[in-house]
């Protein structure tokens, strides 16, 4: 779990392989994403390169944002 833009993160796998769904609440909503880009639940969780870790940050939040977008 992880914060961006103050907005709380969340990854899990998903029902298939390299199925991944990104949860967040977002504008008062519970959101689910879903995606299939393995680093980014490699690096949403894991600071340990700031790079790759702000990347999966900012791609988690723009699936949140879409997603919320296309309710």
């Amino acid at each position: 779990m992880t914060t961006f833009r103050k907005v709380r993160l969340e990854i899990a796998r998903g029902n298939g392989y390299g199925q991944y769904i990104v949860i967040a609440q977002y504008k008062g909503k519970l959101i689910h994403a879903h995606t299939t880009d393995s680093e980014t639940f490699d690096w949403l969780n894991d600071d340990s390169d700031k790079v790759k870790h702000q990347e999966a940050k900012r791609y988690a939040y723009s699936l949140i944002v879409n997603a919320f977008n296309n309710l």
